[in-house]
């Protein structure tokens, strides 16, 4: 009997979770047929002037990498800048930055007077002079003609740009389930632009209009929350100023990133990312997530009630089937649009672990408190 009431209630959520990943797939469809595949053909004398905006917190290994691909940029120089903001780093990031933009006036380096992320990015717009503010992190490498893929929507009327970003390392498995799952959570954010509903992006390929940030008053509101820099920005330019939101997808907009070294650093910044959950304003949208963490612990359970009976164990594979068939539908779709490779037997792997994965992160992150870059903090909703 409660193997008949699990599993009905179990499908009625797989059939709402196919739904919703069949959609997106949709959304993803629609972006594809878009004309902004390849890089558009922009005269130099069109393009705006941009600000590139980069917080660094204990970032010396990489921070080598990240100015000699934006150094590389192929923009006008007199149109380009870029802030290197150093949030009290701990170690020689801010000499190592120096050194690296030595000779070049397009770059200058902040230090920072107050801590966080968010507190950096607003006095970087603060000291900009770019009309559009692209945000970038430390970590991340840029093809030569980043700035161009990612400014030229806002030749086309577009007040916030999100971009695709990949994990390049695919060595181990660790590193390709990794890229895996975050192929998964770039395909959902852009399917949501793709239906007209945009709620999810990456503050490592993100771009908005300087004025824009003023209007909505930055971080107002949100600023005790420590994470969701672009997902809270996003949705104050959309959904309260009416802003049009664009999906880049030339391949010069794809930025790109390393995954967490270890399994700690990979759960700490999940549940650095979930922490934020609970501070959405849109109540459609909480409903939601709430329905599909229901689900991912239904579907987590399921292995545990299947061994119940024969019956019961073909009900619980015939689920999980079908959430592999949701699955593939957007990875497949998003690994099209991003140019980026799957493995069959990557994907099985990541299967069974995905739902113990997001309900473990879901409840850490729902506490609002982790550890990031050295600091223990909280969020708190004002």
């Amino acid at each position: 009997m409660i193997a008949y009431v699990f599993f009905t209630l179990l499908a009625a959520l797989t059939a709402v979770y196919m739904l919703f990943l069949f959609r997106l797939r949709a959304g993803l469809r629609h972006i594809a047929q878009q004309p902004q595949g390849e890089l558009p053909s922009v005269d130099d004398a069109r393009l705006p002037a941009v600000t590139v905006l980069v917080p660094a917190r204990n970032e010396a290994e990489q921070i080598d990498g990240l100015v000699a691909s934006l150094r590389a940029q192929r923009y006008p120089v007199a149109k380009m800048e870029v802030l290197l903001l150093d949030d009290h780093s701990e170690d020689a990031t801010h000499e190592r930055a120096a050194a690296a933009i030595l000779g070049d006036a397009r770059f200058r380096l902040l230090a920072m007077p107050e801590e966080g992320k968010k507190a950096a990015i607003t006095q970087g717009v603060q000291a900009a002079c770019g009309d559009i503010i692209v945000t970038t992190d430390a970590d991340c490498t840029h093809d030569e003609d980043w700035l161009r893929a990612m400014s030229a929507p806002f030749l086309d009327g577009a007040d916030v740009v999100a971009g695709p970003v990949v994990y390049q390392e695919r060595t181990t498995l660790f590193e390709r389930l990794q890229a895996l799952e975050f192929l998964g959570l770039m395909g959902v954010g852009a399917g949501f632009f793709g239906i007209g509903y945009p709620r999810l992006c990456n503050g490592a390929n993100f771009a908005y209009r300087r004025a824009l940030f003023a209007a909505v008053a930055g971080f107002e509101g949100n600023d005790g929350v420590h994470s969701g820099d672009d997902e809270f920005l996003l949705h104050k330019i959309v959904y309260r100023e009416g802003g049009n939101a664009q999906f880049a997808t030339a391949p010069a907009s794809v930025v790109r990133t390393s995954g967490a070294p270890t399994l700690r650093a990979f759960l700490r910044q999940r549940i650095r990312w979930a922490s934020k959950g609970r501070s959405y304003d849109d109540g459609r949208f909480v409903s939601f997530l709430v329905m599909l963490f229901v689900y991912f612990l239904f579907a987590a359970t399921a292995p545990l009630v299947s061994i119940s009976s024969p019956a019961a164990m073909a009900a619980g594979m015939f689920f999980f089937v079908l959430k592999i068939i949701a699955d593939v539908s957007v990875l497949y779709a998003s690994a099209a649009l991003f140019r980026q490779p799957v493995r069959l037997s990557d994907l099985l792997a990541g299967e069974v672990l995905h739902a113990y994965y997001l309900v473990f992160v879901s409840i850490i992150g729902f506490s609002g408190g982790y550890t990031w870059k050295n600091r223990r903090v909280r969020n708190h909703r004002i």
